[in-house]
């Protein structure tokens, strides 16, 4: 049964950690199977599964509430045993008291309390009487201690791997950004260009339907009217006769240009090119 990406089914008795959880919750008067609740996702790039182990309540110690107990892992068959294993250390802190007569007492718990501290004393005094049960208890926890540090090792290892894989992440999405930056301004720059084409298209037409000359490649501008040329070609200005000149004279006045002349200067061409002998005569 699935729901919202989570699976459930019941624990059910095989050789290894599931065995040996659910033979010491029959111990305990807790008949009911230990039900689990498992979802794989992933996080960061990295594969997960959680499986959640629920307990139910204890016939033989009815004032202990239900209890569960959460573990991670990679896949579901390797995060369903450490569940287990975590339920097995759990119960060991819970039941502590209720598992005086039972072998269950030299399980490593989840926090090695002084309780527990005290019966690893005893059995190694008891080794002389009890020494394969102290040879056996002790590998146990060795092994217990030794998955403690490769597991610390391991959530270390995990952890950077995530870190890693976020910053490449945060990587990809600045390149995407920049991408579409430089994206935007390509765009922006092309349709400055298409803006540009067509104002001086049109600049072009208002010019060629107003008839106002269209200037040259290289020219700013066009100068527009009629152009103005000087008279000073068609008019002498008379100048001053040199000083030396006017001294001769006995300092007279300079003579100034005579209305006559200036009429004679704007007598057509043919009249002054025309012999006196052809003119008529009165």
């Amino acid at each position: 049964m699935a729901e919202n990406g989570w699976t459930q089914g019941i624990c059910h008795e095989e050789p290894g950690f599931p065995r040996l959880l659910i033979n010491s919750l029959e111990r305990l008067g807790i008949t009911e199977r230990p039900r689990y609740y498992s979802r794989e996702y992933e996080y960061l790039g990295t594969r997960r599964c959680r499986v959640v182990l629920s307990i139910a309540r204890s016939t033989r110690h009815p004032d202990i509430e239900p209890w569960r107990v959460t573990a991670t892992g990679f896949q579901h068959q390797d995060a369903y045993p450490l569940a287990i294993r975590k339920a097995l250390r759990y119960l060991c802190r819970i039941f502590e008291e209720h598992l005086i007569p039972t072998p269950m007492r030299l399980f490593p718990p989840v926090i090695r309390t002084q309780v527990w501290q005290a019966r690893m004393r005893n059995l190694e005094r008891r080794r002389q009487r009890e020494d394969l049960l102290y040879h056996v208890v002790a590998y146990l926890v060795s092994l217990d201690k030794l998955f403690d540090e490769q597991a610390q090792i391991l959530r270390e290892q995990t952890h950077r791997a995530e870190q890693a894989e976020l910053a490449v992440r945060m990587h990809q999405i600045r390149v995407a950004q920049a991408e579409a930056r430089t994206a935007a301004a390509i765009s922006s720059e092309a349709v400055a260009q298409e803006s540009l084409r067509q104002i001086q298209d049109r600049r072009m037409q208002e010019w060629t339907n107003g008839g106002t000359p269209v200037p040259a490649i290289g020219e700013t501008r066009v100068l527009i009217g009629t152009p103005i040329t000087g008279w000073g070609g068609l008019f002498r200005t008379p100048q001053a006769p040199p000083e030396g000149t006017a001294a001769a004279t006995g300092g007279g006045a300079v003579e100034q240009p005579q209305e006559d002349d200036e009429e004679e200067l704007l007598i057509p061409l043919e009249v002054h090119s025309a012999p006196e002998d052809d003119s008529p005569r009165e």
